[in-house]
């Protein structure tokens, strides 16, 4: 490299490499590298440039330079060491600070997840304890939805999960094998699901989720009476505006006399769901029921 700089450029500075070579020795590799570097150079220079080829003697004012150099390497080598250990410091503590940020989220989760089965543990024993059926029946709709937070609490707050965004699509995967299994849906009556990846928010996913789990559910109880067999669908795809979520049944349908501002809580915490969602649900008939729930950017 001298030999080219020698060529572009006349009379070049005898230690044109020495700071920055020193530099980048001293912060990649340590203060050894910087000394190693900063000796090679100096003799470099000595032997090369000064002297073509060996070691000669050295006037007062080459001496000088020399020593003046070499001290002023020594500075920058120190300087750099500095730098470099302050940053390993720096990034040691950071992940120390990681590391005790994750611990305490994996206790958050784990007392969390005791809440849940807490509360999961005394709505079961009210339910069996309940005498009315209507008591029991409502005690065991509660179960269940406290049973679908917990469940989206364990899938999207996990310490393993970084980040805010997740794939709306993969997590109404899992939950469509959830309901499946803890609605017991015989071969008559299966569910179904065509899913593609969404990202969204995890705050945004939970609501979702809960709206799906609703809808599934009402429609699991609801649209085949009498042993009817039939299809649950779950369907997520990426639209122009956002994401548009379908969950659709060929069941019977819902009655004409129907009045749905005075349905009962299924349906208003589909549309308190809806609404944490930012999206905008809507209703279709025939055949069976299906709802729409537009998600926007």
């Amino acid at each position: 490299m001298r030999v080219i700089v020698d060529l572009l450029i006349p009379a070049p500075p005898p230690y044109i490499f020495l700071y920055p070579f020193v530099l980048l020795a001293t912060l990649l590799a340590g203060w050894r590298a910087g000394v190693y570097s900063l000796t090679i150079i100096l003799l470099g220079v000595w032997y090369i440039v000064l002297f073509p080829a060996r070691f000669g003697p050295l006037s007062a004012g080459e001496g000088a330079a020399l020593v003046l150099n070499a001290l002023s390497g020594l500075t920058v080598v120190a300087v750099a060491q500095a730098f470099r250990t302050s940053y390993r410091a720096a990034g040691a503590e950071r992940a120390a600070k990681l590391e005790m940020r994750d611990l305490l989220l994996r206790e958050l989760n784990h007392r969390v997840k005791n809440n849940f089965q807490m509360v999961e543990s005394l709505l079961d024993m009210q339910r069996r304890r309940a005498g009315a059926a209507n008591t029991e029946q409502a005690l065991a709709d509660a179960l269940r939805r406290v049973h679908s937070m917990a469940q989206a609490h364990a899938n999207l707050y996990s310490p393993d999960e970084a980040g805010d965004a997740i794939d709306l699509g993969a997590y109404l995967g899992d939950l469509c094998g959830n309901l499946s299994d803890s609605l017991l849906l015989s071969g008559d009556v299966r569910l179904d699901s065509w899913l593609t990846s969404c990202p969204v928010s995890r705050d945004r996913a939970v609501a979702v989720g809960l709206v799906v789990n609703e809808l599934v559910t009402n429609a699991a109880k609801y649209a085949f009476p009498d042993g009817r067999r039939g299809r649950i669908l779950v369907s997520l795809k990426q639209i122009e505006v956002g994401c548009e979520l379908v969950v659709a049944d060929d069941g019977v349908g819902m009655p004409p006399d129907v009045d749905l501002k005075t349905t009962g809580l299924g349906r208003k915490l589909v549309e308190g769901f809806a609404r944490q969602t930012g999206g905008v649900l809507t209703r279709g008939d025939g055949p069976g029921v299906s709802h729409t729930l537009v998600l926007p950017h």
